[in-house]
């Protein structure tokens, strides 16, 4: 599919509402399998078609979500994975909040890796979203990148603090540039 892509993206670009819809239904087959390869399909498109694909996302955002409670570790990985990247395309910040929910039962997922990729993932929400969409999300993101500095495992602890500390500098500089007062947010 992925090849497809390359070879005819304007073509695709044309149809990307349909594309979305059909991808959105897909990801509810049972089949781990299709998922995998769906998950990755979506961080391709994701990439292509970054200003493009957002606004058609909703079903999409959904659909992952609802995979994120899948029984698979490698399943929930991979579905996180491509719900970070398809939320960062253009106009699809708008559905994060709705993904908070189902984000958080990551971070009590039961397998260590799936913790660890999950906090990376929350950072890097934090890193690259859009000032819109992180201003709207922002307290929940951080609330569940806090998460992890209470979690069992010590190395996730220490990647949580390092994400946190690098989050918060991230912040400040984007606070900078964009000539908000530190004073407004901190209240």
């Amino acid at each position: 599919m992925g090849v497809i892509l390359d070879k005819y993206k304007e073509e695709y670009k044309s149809h990307l509402s349909d594309l979305a819809k059909m991808i959105s239904i897909l990801l509810k087959d049972p089949c781990p399998d299709i998922k995998i390869k769906l998950s990755e399909f979506i961080t391709k498109i994701s990439e292509k078609y970054k200003h493009d694909i957002g606004i058609h996302s909703k079903g999409i955002v959904t659909s992952l979500c609802l995979n994120l409670k899948h029984q698979h570790n490698k399943i929930r990985k991979i579905t996180e994975s491509s719900l970070v990247d398809i939320l960062l395309c253009d106009n699809s910040g708008n559905y994060i909040d709705d993904c908070i929910p189902y984000l958080h039962i990551l971070s009590n997922d039961k397998n260590a890796e799936v913790r660890k990729q999950f906090y990376n993932s929350i950072a890097k929400l934090l890193e690259n979203l859009n000032i819109v969409y992180l201003r709207k999300s922002e307290p929940a993101l951080v609330m569940l990148l806090l998460n992890g500095l209470s979690d069992d495992k010590e190395d996730i602890r220490n990647i949580t603090q390092n994400l946190i500390e690098e989050a918060g500098n991230n912040r400040r500089k984007l606070a900078f540039e964009t000539e908000e007062d530190l004073s407004k947010i901190l209240e």
